[in-house]
């Protein structure tokens, strides 16, 4: 049965959260997962402009102390977005980032966007386990990373019912044509209205599905298989995003593409996730409402499915905090109440192929 450790909320003048937090790394093992020379990624959602309610810029330069100490060269990554906003190229990803704390004389570590400029950095990541996905497209400073420590502030999600380990693994380690797969079972269609015939789609198809024909481009549907590539890097927006899908498939892929994400590195992934200033929306919001649950402490694991699972149960005994958007009068799983989502699909899967269990021991520290 895996361990997940705990450490609460509570401090005072000898025991502040940044020493609760390194303390927290070295007692669930992370140290131990690091060779020295190792390339870390500290894979984290440094939130949208306007969020407030991603981790905190000292909290993660907590987590980059103890890598440099382990020997590690630690970096703070994400992937690009698929949706439009401030995070779709890596300009502005990083600008994002430094804006909302992450420089490096705040956290210690340099800002990578994991899959490039436009998500072109990715890496098709084979799964000969995988129910619903067969070759995952993972961001390539991901599977390129000797080490991973996942850093998630658990909150609400609309597809999801909740965002946790998994969904930062899965959806966020997904270059932007992999979280076109992820977020449909639709294959792309061409809007020859907008479509100038450029041809960067077809050059871009993996398996040649896409012609050019009187300077309009054509998607063979018989070839294509919906890899999203071409989504991604149609620069005049001719092939839109589909949507397309439902909660379950998609969170069983995104458990997948967690799976993926990781599969090269054996005892090399440790996972935090902080139940602090639970929102009720993804942290991709320009935005966060009123926490729905006090803040209740960090959790720490090597198995994302267990510390996911334990962070669920942590909150659903927590009391609803008034004025939130979450029922007071409410029982049950939080955010199933919340967004009317089943929450235990991701996990479920995660523990179907192999990911981790949803039995834990739970140690507090």
């Amino acid at each position: 049965m895996p361990k997940v450790y705990f450490t609460d909320m509570r401090t005072d003048h000898r025991n502040n959260l940044i020493e609760k937090t390194k303390r927290l790394f070295l007692k669930a093992g992370f140290a131990s997962l690091i060779d020295k020379g190792d390339l870390v990624a500290i894979k984290l959602h440094w939130g949208e402009p306007g969020n407030l309610a991603y981790i905190n810029p000292p909290l993660v330069r907590a987590i980059v102390d103890e890598i440099k100490k382990a020997g590690g060269k630690p970096f703070i990554t994400d992937a690009n977005t698929l949706y439009n906003g401030r995070r779709r190229n890596a300009v502005d990803n990083i600008q994002s980032a430094l804006e909302n704390g992450f420089a490096y004389a705040t956290v210690g570590a340099p800002v990578v966007v994991a899959d490039g400029l436009h998500g072109e950095n990715m890496i098709k990541v084979p799964l000969n386990n995988g129910i619903r996905v067969k070759e995952a497209a993972i961001a390539g400073s991901i599977v390129e990373a000797d080490a991973i420590i996942c850093l998630s502030h658990v909150k609400g999600h609309e597809l999801f019912g909740f965002g946790g380990a998994l969904k930062n693994m899965g959806m966020g380690c997904a270059a932007p044509a992999g979280k076109q797969v992820l977020h449909s079972d639709v294959l792309p269609e061409v809007n020859h209205e907008i479509c100038v015939g450029c041809g960067i789609c077809s050059k871009r198809c993996p398996v040649s599905a896409i012609t050019i024909t009187e300077r309009k481009a054509n998607i063979d549907h018989k070839i294509c298989y919906g890899c999203g590539e071409c989504v991604t890097f149609c620069p005049h927006g001719a092939i839109p995003i589909n949507w397309k899908t439902d909660q379950a498939a998609c969170q069983e892929k995104t458990a997948e593409y967690a799976y993926a994400a990781t599969l090269n590195k054996l005892n090399k992934v440790g996972y935090i996730n902080f139940i602090k200033d639970v929102s009720p929306d993804c942290d991709c919001a320009p935005w966060n409402d009123t926490p729905i649950v006090p803040n209740l402490g960090l959790l720490a694991s090597t198995d994302p499915v267990a510390v996911d699972q334990a962070s669920l149960d942590l909150i659903a005994q927590a009391p609803a905090l008034p004025n939130s958007r979450l029922p007071e009068k409410g029982a049950g799983e939080r955010f199933s109440l919340l967004h009317g989502v089943d929450t235990s699909i991701i996990l479920s899967h995660g523990e179907k192929i192999g990911l981790g269990k949803r039995e834990y021991q739970l140690q507090k520290i």
